[in-house]
């Protein structure tokens, strides 16, 4: 999506939507399309805004937004019931770093040493990269989210139905994404991976001896992923009732990293998984659901 795309786009809906009457959850499909909303939304969004903490969404998009940001976020405590947050928390940065960078490189490494925080099965590089991949996101969502705040307005039909996480999928990624992160491979359809889960039945320690870490880059992007039918998954049970489901349900083929940081051929076969889905289009689906849901 070019920029000039964007900005039209939005130009028609800052003129016909500013009153916009409510949006019955029925018309958002077609309301999102209208809008330029890609058919990616829902995986990208989701894997965007994860890791999310109050200090990134001070310093990339809004610098006075609260706890309650309603920014949904995944659980960096692998150990608690609950997967998903509903909104990004405070991290803690240290003052004592001036740049955002040594601030999220501190706090993977104060970290480094609990096994049931952040992301399982990852050396202290992937680590990093995974912190610094997600940085390179907001970056250059929120170039797009200045543009968006100034045409947008956060009572239009569109703002209605992207901040609708229940029912556009987002909620469900984002369950879907912590069931990656605590299982890797768990929705590969691998049952080297998914019978190991399924026969240990242990929420906490399933994941921690495969040696692997999940593909935070969903292998072959999120395009593939947007297909996924969430019907009959009810993602308020534990992750012991859910193993099955997720297993055998939710395939999508996304596997784990098959290769650590330890090479400059290794390097290339991440960095082309960091890459994809990385384009304006993406961006702008990000950026209206963030100032939509910030305002």
């Amino acid at each position: 999506m070019k920029m000039s795309t964007t900005v039209a786009t939005l130009l028609f809906l800052f003129i016909g939507t500013t009153l916009a009457k409510p949006t019955e959850t029925g018309e958002c499909p077609y309301v999102m399309v209208e809008g330029g909303i890609s058919a990616a939304f829902a995986p990208f969004v989701a894997h965007s805004i994860h890791s999310l903490t109050v200090e990134d969404i001070r310093y990339f998009f809004k610098e006075d937004v609260t706890e309650d940001n309603y920014i949904p976020t995944v659980n960096m405590n692998l150990t608690s019931e609950q997967r998903v947050l509903p909104n990004a928390p405070l991290a803690g940065y240290s003052d004592d770093f001036s740049t955002m960078s040594m601030k999220a490189f501190d706090r993977v490494m104060r970290n480094m040493d609990r096994s049931w925080w952040g992301l399982t099965n990852y050396g202290m590089l992937e680590k990093l990269v995974h912190a610094y991949h997600m940085a390179e996101i907001w970056d250059q969502t929120s170039r797009q989210y200045e543009m968006v705040s100034r045409l947008l307005d956060p009572q239009s039909q569109l703002c209605s139905c992207v901040r609708d996480v229940k029912n556009n999928d987002v909620w469900n990624y984002l369950n879907l994404l912590a069931f990656k992160i605590r299982y890797p491979g768990i929705s590969s359809g691998n049952n080297t991976f998914t019978e190991q889960y399924l026969s240990k039945k242990t929420k906490r320690s399933a994941g921690y001896d495969l040696g692997v870490g999940y593909s935070f880059g969903y292998s072959l992007g999120w395009f593939r992923s947007a297909q996924i039918d969430f019907y009959d998954v009810d993602f308020d049970l534990s992750d012991v009732e859910l193993l099955k489901d997720v297993a055998e349900k939710l395939v999508d083929g996304d596997g784990v990293m098959k290769s650590d940081i330890d090479s400059e051929e290794n390097w290339e076969e991440w960095r082309q998984v960091l890459l994809q889905g990385m384009d304006d289009a993406s961006y702008y689906d990000l950026a209206v659901f963030m100032f939509c849901s910030l305002n």
